[in-house]
């Protein structure tokens, strides 16, 4: 049942690896905790679902070293049930939040996800500056190595590649497109505004 039925509103927010998914997720809800204190808002991260090379997560052979590597870039990296059933009992239950933001790269490519958001959020932004952007966040440690040639090999042959495959084509499915280098505390305005209006 779509979340608009219920008490709350679910927004899934996706885009590119270094698009600013997270950011703009952060500067929407910052605007809802300002303007609308009354409201509560609730964040899902996707990357929590994440196998990460856990059994049962897709795998890819990397082309320049023959290492089998998992791929992070997959609309399977996640465990899309796990999160979809916490989804559900989340939104159903007396204390609901009013607002859920769920955020990840694959949000508006898993079907069964799609079917349940009441509103759907893309953030665009070149490759080039989504590139770069990802070799600096990862030099400075979190997300695994942070050898420059390591995280340079890994976008270039499984970020890239899951990239043009399923994140871009997803955004055929989005309700706003907001661009990753835009003013986030003014676009958060419009997206709050149009959450709102739910």
């Amino acid at each position: 049942m779509p979340c608009k039925r219920a008490k709350c509103t679910l927004v899934g927010i996706a885009g590119g690896s270094a698009s600013g998914k997270t950011t703009f997720t952060a500067a929407l809800k910052s605007h809802f905790d300002r303007e609308y204190p009354a409201l509560t808002v609730e964040i899902i991260g996707m990357d929590r679902y994440f196998y990460r090379g856990a059994p049962g997560g897709p795998l890819f052979v990397s082309p320049s070293s023959g290492e089998i590597l998992p791929n992070n870039n997959h609309p399977n990296s996640a465990d899309n049930d796990r999160l979809i059933a916490d989804l559900k009992i989340l939104v159903s239950a007396e204390d609901a939040p009013d607002v859920v933001i769920v955020e990840g790269l694959m949000t508006l490519q898993i079907p069964e996800l799609r079917e349940i958001l009441d509103l759907k959020i893309f953030i665009e932004l070149d490759a080039d500056i989504r590139a770069l952007r990802r070799l600096l966040r990862d030099t400075k440690g979190g997300r695994g190595s942070t050898d420059p040639e390591w995280i340079s090999t890994y976008y270039r042959e499984c970020a890239r590649v899951g990239h043009n495959q399923f994140v871009e084509p997803s955004r055929e499915y989005a309700d706003l497109i907001i661009r990753g280098d835009s003013d986030f505390d003014r676009t958060a305005q419009f997206a709050a505004a149009a959450i709102r209006s739910l």
